[in-house]
């Protein structure tokens, strides 16, 4: 039997077909309705849809043109997935919110892979002290190449890129869909700062939730006039390729332009921050441990004591003030303060917390090390063993063995010390 005989006996199932060639009046109409234009490039048609925020725009409590203020490069250390090399630091350029792009991709599924397809590619940046978002609608799969040539060229334009988990989703996913379409397109070449990070590192503790929606509307006040859920989107845009109708696009573009100003004002909020937490108004507790906590993660000594002091300030419940006041000493043991470490890990002690071998356990090295005071460190061993040798059963905080041996390891040492 013929090949095309074979497909022809297809039809006696009455297989259901659908029909989404729509035509160019209904092409059109997509443009107007999304209230863009037309465009064509070598690789074919799309839509492009343009939106210019003035300097004085707000969105939430932070006001746009705060970019075009901020001349920190602070941002610039949260780029890497590491505490970046002076050596790196020094190569890499700066990152300038004036100049950076911001990216947000609406796709045809959450979970990526070959299938999934980023039909709403949204960018920003700053341009004559306006902000201009320019999105890039595919309205069908043969649009797909335009739309990432265009994307590419655009971005080609910047060095530095902010996004909300680009790392692992928008990037890769244009990245791979322009490889399959053979277009120029590198990941890595921008200095990337994902905001999804940091905003885990500064609020999970106090929000839980650290999706862009929920940060937004904790930290930035804002609230989505018009929005629709991110898990629906794809489902959406398959409702459109079938039926044509553009409708149920429009408050996905609207989605899309509310998640680039917040990156704007995330960027814009997370800069203050690590500047100055007084000047950005940080005043909870677990706030303020969060970015100590950063701050000290990057190297930043003098910043992250500031945090932890200031956290000490506030009413907390006991236990996050011995983690917290733990925290503290090793900033300043890190910064060369052993003296000051000492003072907190005596306090601690003094304070009757929860008890932790750790606070022991440094406050022993010191005495053995620093002061030489060898009673005094023996007699901090001694108290330690007594609570793990009482407390036995209920130490399930750390290992209790191994915490036991290095005591008796310590204190033979002290012993030998003491003797000579």
């Amino acid at each position: 039997m013929k090949l095309e005989d074979k497909l022809r006996s297809f039809d006696r199932f009455n297989l259901p077909k659908e029909k989404k060639d729509f035509s160019l009046a209904q092409q059109d109409q997509v443009a107007e309705s999304l209230g863009g234009v037309v465009s064509q490039n070598r690789y074919g048609k799309f839509v492009l849809v343009e939106k210019r925020f003035g300097r004085n725009q707000s969105h939430g409590k932070v006001r746009l043109a705060s970019c075009l203020e901020d001349k920190s490069d602070v941002l610039a250390q949260l780029c890497f997935s590491k505490r970046p090399m002076p050596e790196m630091s020094i190569h890499s350029p700066n990152f300038d919110l004036k100049r950076t792009v911001f990216i947000d991709c609406e796709t045809t599924g959450l979970a990526g892979g070959v299938g999934t397809y980023a039909f709403l590619v949204g960018i920003g940046y700053f341009l004559n002290h306006e902000f201009l978002i320019r999105q890039y609608f595919m309205r069908d799969f043969h649009e797909e190449p335009a739309v990432l040539f265009a994307v590419s060229r655009e971005l080609k334009n910047f060095k530095s890129m902010a996004s909300y988990n680009g790392k692992c989703y928008d990037l890769p996913l244009l990245e791979n869909r322009s490889i399959i379409n053979r277009i120029d397109f590198d990941s890595k070449a921008w200095l990337h700062l994902d905001l999804l990070f940091p905003s885990r590192r500064l609020w999970k503790r106090r929000i839980q939730d650290c999706s862009l929606s929920n940060v937004e509307q904790q930290i930035l006040n804002v609230e989505r006039e018009i929005d629709v859920p991110s898990h629906l989107i794809p489902q959406i845009y398959f409702d459109y390729l079938r039926s044509g109708s553009v409708d149920q696009l429009i408050p996905v573009a609207h989605h899309n332009i509310y998640d680039i100003l917040s990156l704007v004002g995330l960027s814009v909020y997370i800069s203050r921050a690590m500047q100055d937490f007084r000047t950005a108004g940080i005043e909870d507790p677990m706030d303020l441990y969060s970015l100590g906590r950063l701050h000290f993660s990057l190297g930043n000594s003098p910043e992250s004591i500031a945090c932890f002091e200031h956290a000490l300030s506030k009413e907390m419940p006991a236990e996050w003030q011995q983690v917290i006041g733990m925290n503290l000493a090793y900033a300043h043991k890190r910064a060369g303060s052993i003296k000051q470490a000492a003072q907190i890990w005596r306090r601690l002690i003094k304070k009757q917390f929860p008890f932790n071998f750790y606070v022991h356990e440094e406050l022993a090295k010191y005495y053995e090390h620093k002061e030489r005071d060898y009673p005094q460190a023996m007699l901090i061993v001694d108290k330690a063993m007594e609570y793990l040798n009482m407390n036995s059963h209920s130490s399930s905080h750390f290992n209790y063995q191994r915490a036991l041996e290095s005591l008796n390891y310590r204190r033979s040492r002290l012993e030998r010390k003491s003797q000579k």
